[in-house]
């Protein structure tokens, strides 16, 4: 059977874009000496571990990945990570148009099973708001992130609770999805 013009066009710009975003997160996730202006540390004595190809499990539709490189304590209790995110929106200017943006940052995690991490950051504003980001080793590249919002002034406030967002689940199921866009334009890139 032969394929359209139209489709082969389509196929390609598909293939562009995928191979943009494949390209963006390996080259975000490969360790750097110089992340934001600061000198890395790698954890002494560790080794090197990669967690790849994590997609928006919470939201399917949505075009968003994310990948990390991580560094080990020798001791294996603790694991630095530089993160790298991108995902690709409809552009509000041009519907046949989709804006590709990345954002990096980094975690620190602690081990709490053989196959767990955990990383929580520090209370911040007035309803104690904690991030708290898990990781789970599900043998070789499937990897589980999941990303939970809690307060640490819920009883005293009421109100804090109340607006408290669902927990965000990054897996390495279902990582190939259908673009919503013709073409890709740059959007920000933040750290």
């Amino acid at each position: 059977m032969t394929q359209s013009i139209s489709g082969r066009i389509h196929l390609a710009r598909m293939a562009t874009a995928m191979a943009a975003v494949a390209l963006v997160l390996v080259a975000g996730a490969r360790p750097s000496s110089v992340v934001a202006g600061q000198a890395m540390v790698p954890a002494a004595g560790g080794k090197p571990l990669t967690i790849p190809y994590l997609a928006n499990a919470t939201k399917p539709a949505d075009l968003d990945f994310t990948a990390a490189q991580c560094d080990t304590a020798s001791n294996g209790e603790q694991m630095d990570c530089r993160f790298r995110q991108v995902f690709l929106t409809p552009s509000p200017i041009d519907a046949t148009a989709c804006v590709i943006t990345t954002n990096g940052y980094e975690r620190t995690f602690h081990r709490e099973t053989p196959t767990r991490w955990t990383s929580a950051e520090a209370p911040v504003g007035v309803c104690g708001l904690v991030e708290t980001t898990t990781l789970e080793d599900g043998g070789t590249t499937h990897w589980t992130m999941t990303l939970r919002t809690t307060t640490t002034r819920g009883a005293d406030h009421p109100e804090c609770g109340a607006a408290l967002p669902a927990a965000e689940v990054y897996d390495w199921r279902n990582t190939k999805r259908p673009l919503p866009c013709a073409s890709i334009q740059p959007g920000a890139i933040e750290r």
